[in-house]
């Protein structure tokens, strides 16, 4: 009964879009009518800047640690870390109580495997910032990185199940990449 609250709670806390929120308090705008539309920190950072995409990345990464933290105090593995992380990603890409409208899930997905992987997460970012130097493209450079953390999170915790899990994120991740050109 304790896991199903876990997972609950994190498609809840997904649900809190913190460039909405930050814009709304800080800025007096609505990020969905601003760039975009999206309510990501790439959009927070065009409609408010450095400081808005930051002050949004750091709340998006955040709320999804914090949830993958609680379920590994709850005792939960990697399998259920990974889980908790996936629902997280959900409430932020479909919140229902903004319509099923939200962002694209990578500082969630960042944030929340930081507390399941940390390795995994150094890795990523390794990555990322390799290829960012070679393609100079933010968006490929994580997209493509984003796509290695099943296998990093394999290799460094043994985990096939929580590997799937992430990888299940990662194609979500790309999916919504996609349909939000």
């Amino acid at each position: 009964m304790q896991t199903v609250f876990i997972y609950i709670l994190a498609y809840c806390v997904g649900q809190i879009l913190s460039a909405h929120i930050i814009g709304l308090l800080i800025y007096r705008k609505n990020v969905f009518q601003l760039g975009s539309g999206n309510p990501g920190a790439r959009n927070a950072g065009r409609s408010f800047g450095k400081t808005g995409f930051l002050l949004v990345l750091i709340g998006d990464m955040l709320k999804a640690y914090l949830i993958c933290w609680v379920a590994q105090v709850a005792g939960l593995g990697i399998l259920g870390q990974s889980i908790a992380l996936f629902c997280v990603v959900i409430g932020h890409i479909y919140p229902i109580i903004y319509k099923f409208q939200g962002g694209k899930g990578v500082a969630s997905f960042i944030g929340g495997l930081l507390s399941v992987s940390p390795f995994s997460t150094f890795s990523f970012v390794f990555v990322f910032l390799i290829l960012f130097l070679l393609n100079r493209s933010f968006t490929k450079s994580g997209l493509i990185a984003i796509m290695t953390t099943p296998f990093f999170l394999f290799f460094y915790d043994r985990n096939i199940w929580g590997s799937i899990i992430i990888a299940i994120i990662a194609f979500i991740i790309i999916l919504r990449h996609r349909e939000k050109k």
